[in-house]
């Protein structure tokens, strides 16, 4: 059962740098294909690779369900976490986005959310409304490590 929703905010100049360096790699493609056309080739190849990963990679929404929080990645790709192996969830700081050791799923420097967890790296992901993820988060733990009582 889905308790909360959220998508991902994105900074403005997310999708101009990653589509700046697919583009690179084909332009530089385009000018090798007159010299090498081997090495036009691997370009043209490097630049596939790059748009779809960008694609898999980047996140589409997060969710938020009464057993587990779902990061929902490009095409049929998301990722699962069992929500008895998250501690907490609690505000990150714009370094986390850069510098972090855990998972980073940031697509944005302001409304970073730090997944703590209990088992396996902890994880920076940014929804929109990063307050009310942390509240829904938080409360969707509490109710899972509650027994339930008649």
């Amino acid at each position: 059962m889905l308790i909360h929703e959220d998508v991902p905010r994105y900074d403005s100049w997310l999708k101009p740098l990653l589509s700046g360096f697919v583009a690179f790699t084909l332009i530089l493609g385009l000018v090798f294909l007159m010299f090498n056309t081997e090495l036009a080739i691997v370009l043209f190849a490097i630049t596939v690779i790059d748009g779809l990963l960008f694609s898999i990679i980047i996140p589409r929404n997060f969710q938020i369900y009464r057993d587990k929080l779902r990061i929902q990645l490009g095409g049929p790709f998301a990722m699962n976490i069992p929500l008895r192996k998250i501690d907490k969830a609690r505000p990150g700081s714009s370094s986390n986005l850069w510098v972090y050791w855990g998972i980073r799923f940031g697509t944005s420097s302001s409304n970073v959310v730090e997944i703590i967890r209990n088992k396996g790296m902890n994880i920076i992901i940014t929804p929109e409304d990063s307050e009310e993820f942390i509240s829904q988060l938080n409360r969707a733990i509490e109710m899972q490590s509650t027994p339930n009582t008649p």
